[in-house]
């Protein structure tokens, strides 16, 4: 076997290792193809091609009401356990009300404004959030579960329509914007800083149209398996 072939075998089982579990037959699949081409550079472009695999994040299919109970299980217990961010939001928010009594010039007022807005509008929700993980099923209850996760799943596909999604989005804007202009100096003093916090704004908006496709594809899934057992 030549060393091209060999890294092509190489390639193709690392994107089988590494792909997502709902990509996975899809990765064999690729793999398996790898030997039955001729030759050994178009074996490895075969491979290397088989590599948009790993860009394409797909979960475990739900194939059984079990299985569907299960994962209605794990989500409910996430939320259960919820998360602190309100606080650290708060204490920030709490920060830069010190930093505006000391501001210099009307940058740094407006700056300091919005990191306040921003982030007591987002501790509140986070707070509110927090404060309704105890309206969870209980574990024993797997048609309530069921019925929970079923709700969470159009809340969240339909999330952009939510007026607390949009109070949300505009204060961590807020919050962003505060950030840049609250230093003393002006938004040119740490230019690096400001280019973080423009890719993290789009690192954010990604990640919100990942997580919406992933949720309406689970969303449809459930719905299949719902309308197989009536």
């Amino acid at each position: 076997m030549t060393l091209v072939r060999k890294l092509a075998l190489k390639v193709s089982n690392t994107v089988v290792r590494f792909a997502s579990p709902g990509c996975k037959e899809w990765a064999e699949g690729l793999a398996r193809e790898v030997d039955f081409v001729e030759s050994d550079w178009g074996a490895l472009l075969w491979a290397l091609g088989s590599a948009r695999v790993l860009f394409d994040y797909r979960e475990a299919p739900v194939d059984s009401l079990y299985e569907l109970s299960r994962v209605a299980q794990r989500f409910a217990e996430v939320t259960r356990r919820g998360n602190i961010a309100w606080g650290i939001l708060f204490s920030h928010g709490f920060i830069y009300s010190d930093r505006l009594s000391h501001a210099t010039n009307l940058s740094e007022r407006v700056g300091c404004s919005l990191v306040m807005f921003g982030a007591i509008s987002m501790g509140m929700i986070s707070l509110i959030q927090w404060r309704n993980r105890t309206k969870v099923p209980p574990d024993d209850d797997i048609t309530a579960l069921i019925r929970f996760y079923r709700s969470r799943l159009e809340y969240m596909r339909d999330l952009y329509r939510s007026p607390k999604a949009w109070i949300t989005g505009v204060a961590f804007l807020a919050y962003s914007v505060g950030l840049m202009l609250a230093e003393r100096g002006g938004v040119r003093v740490h230019p690096g800083r400001d280019v973080v916090i423009g890719l993290l704004w789009i690192g954010v908006a990604l990640l919100f149209l990942h997580t919406r496709r992933i949720n309406r594809r689970r969303l449809e899934r459930l719905e299949v398996l719902l309308a197989e057992r009536s």
